[in-house]
């Protein structure tokens, strides 16, 4: 490859990677169906066909923004994936909570996830199978775990792992509509600690709460 070679692929990457920025932030503040390629073209100094160059249509804009949301979660979910391959509810509590803490950090994207999966209910949708198929991976993730603590006798025997799962999503997700809905002036961590640390009494066999059977 030639250095002029060289000089435009670097160009195009800078372009493609402000038009995915300029798209997340607009998704995250007008949701997909009411932002035009237009305005997001414009927000990142370019023109709507350069847009189209680059990722063929708005869906393909909005595929591209969705894969750059995993690929910066990932390695923060990693703690996470660690943390179910045990059988230690409370350490899996606590990496729900880190997780949530980090998102914090991150607003636009709070508010794209919860823009769009308000959307995406729709099987129209462009990103209903992206968070269908998210959804079912994080209640696997979740309920895998929680069947390991409960056959390993951490919790009760009557434990619903799926049921248990789909609580803890429904409550992270629905806190992280009301704290966009609150322009961050929500506690989230604080409820969503609350919640897991009740949940871990009920459910534990001991009935002790994230800090363990020392606390």
């Amino acid at each position: 490859m030639t250095r002029a070679a060289g000089r435009r692929y670097a160009a195009a990457d800078a372009r493609r990677a402000a038009i995915v920025e300029a798209a997340l932030a607009r998704f995250a503040q007008a949701g997909y169906l009411n932002a035009s390629l237009a305005r997001i073209a414009a927000d990142a100094g370019t023109s709507a066909p350069v847009v189209v160059h680059h990722f063929g249509s708005k869906e393909g804009l909005l595929t591209a923004v969705l894969q750059a949301r995993e690929e910066r979660t990932a390695e923060t979910f990693e703690p996470l994936r660690e943390a179910a391959r045990g059988d230690d509810v409370r350490a899996l509590f606590r990496a729900l909570l880190e997780l949530a803490a980090h998102n914090l950090t991150q607003p636009g994207l709070i508010e794209l996830y919860t823009r769009l999966s308000a959307e995406a209910g729709a099987p129209g949708h462009p990103a209903h199978a992206y968070f269908a198929e998210r959804y079912e991976r994080v209640v696997t993730l979740l309920a895998d775990a929680l069947t390991r603590a409960r056959d390993a006798g951490h919790l009760h025997a009557d434990t619903d792992p799926p049921a248990v799962a789909r609580e803890i999503l429904a409550v992270s997700d629905g806190l992280q509509v009301q704290w966009a809905f609150a322009a961050g002036r929500l506690d989230f961590v604080g409820l969503y600690r609350a919640h897991l640390d009740r949940l871990a009494r009920a459910l534990t066999v001991d009935g002790t709460g994230l800090a363990g059977p020392t606390a």
